[in-house]
């Protein structure tokens, strides 16, 4: 099961979707939470909501990509799960996305290179090669990135994807039985993937880009959910925690002519109904915009930003004046036209793209989001 958001460091999203959580774990069994955060640093949540040392306020900020973990709700949801572990639960969490905030393959191939110091110590060079070869390019986040990568020769980009393939197939030909070599060769595909996908950026860029393209963000986002039943079981259940654009079953909108797979539509095509996406949005209030500020953690700067009127035809639209709505869509045939996404709304079949929608009256920042 998936839930969505129309964009993140939305207080009553956040709240929505643990208590959610809460009720997925208590009372149906859900033993897995993975949210649209970087796999790599998500381990530290993972350990720490299972026993693990440190305090809230340093797993908070090592543990997410994005700021996701500046967010009350989000230190809110991963203290329950500590507390509910402590009293006999077994829930584990993990970050689903590409590592450094999109920005740098850094510390996913920091694990790699600690996981070979012991494993097979005569391969670390590769990881060196790696390292080196991206670091041209190496950023905060995801917003910088793409420039550098931009400004880089073609020789340059193919250095570092050669060096990063280099290392992904080394992995795959040393014994994998364990589940630590299957994580570290997860993390080299990680760092594989980002790389790929700030080609796929500057490829955007180019004139007359192809309509359906790939992601390959959302395609590493794919391969952590079936890496994760891979490890704890394809009979755990497990609960997905990312922006509907992600999440929904068809693929999504880049740009108006162009679409791309997203984690929802790899997931409804391997699982089929055994996937289930729920869009969250509200219908007023404000949401928050993202700006690049180097003075700011992770070189993200987060604002509340006013929110646009209802659009025509959309879900917000459909649901009228009421209180808080939930829209089964399973057998729905056609439906609202489009949902709001970030600030403002995006085109979409809606009926097709979600199995449910969650409207709420208003959606506030969270209290870390600069007024």
């Amino acid at each position: 099961m998936a839930i969505g958001e129309n964009n993140h460091y939305i207080r009553e999203f956040g709240r929505l979707r643990a208590e959610v959580v809460r009720f997925l774990v208590t009372e149906l069994g859900f033993s897995v939470v993975a949210l649209e955060s970087g796999f790599a640093e998500g381990l530290v949540v993972d350990a720490w909501i299972n026993g693990g040392p440190g305090g809230l306020a340093e797993v908070a900020r090592d543990g997410f990509t994005f700021r996701h973990g500046d967010a009350v709700e989000v230190q809110e949801l991963i203290t329950w799960l500590r507390e509910h572990n402590a009293v006999g639960g077994r829930v584990r969490f993990a970050g689903l996305d590409v590592p450094g905030s999109g920005g740098s393959v850094l510390p996913a191939l920091r694990l790699v290179r600690a996981h070979l110091v012991e494993r097979a110590p005569e391969q670390v060079q590769l990881v060196d090669a790696a390292t080196s070869a991206t670091q041209p390019y190496a950023s905060a986040n995801n917003g910088v990135a793409p420039t550098k990568y931009a400004e880089l020769s073609t020789a340059e980009r193919d250095a570092a994807t050669a060096a990063l393939t280099r290392l992904l197939l080394r992995l795959d030909a040393l014994p994998s039985s364990r589940p630590e070599d299957r994580l570290a060769r997860h993390h080299a595909l990680g760092a594989l993937r980002l790389d790929e996908h700030l080609r796929e950026l500057v490829e955007l860029g180019q004139p007359d880009p192809s309509p359906l393209t790939s992601s390959s963000r959302d395609a590493y986002q794919a391969e952590t959910v079936r890496l994760l039943r891979d490890l704890h079981g394809a009979d755990q259940r497990i609960v997905v925690l990312a922006h509907n654009l992600h999440i929904q079953r068809v693929p999504m909108r880049l740009l108006p002519s162009v679409r791309a797979w997203s984690l929802g539509s790899y997931l409804a095509e391997e699982f089929g109904a055994d996937y289930r996406a729920i869009g969250v949005t509200a219908r007023a209030g404000t949401t928050v915009g993202m700006h690049l500020d180097d003075q700011a953690r992770l070189g993200i700067g987060v604002t509340a930003r006013p929110l646009e009127p209802v659009a025509e035809g959309s879900v917000e639209q459909a649901v009228g004046e009421s209180g808080p709505v939930l829209l089964d869509l399973r057998s729905a045939t056609t439906g609202p036209t489009s949902i709001r996404h970030v600030t403002t709304t995006m085109p979409v079949d809606v009926a097709e793209a979600f199995d449910a929608v969650v409207c709420l009256p208003e959606m506030h920042p969270s209290s870390f989001v600069m007024a």
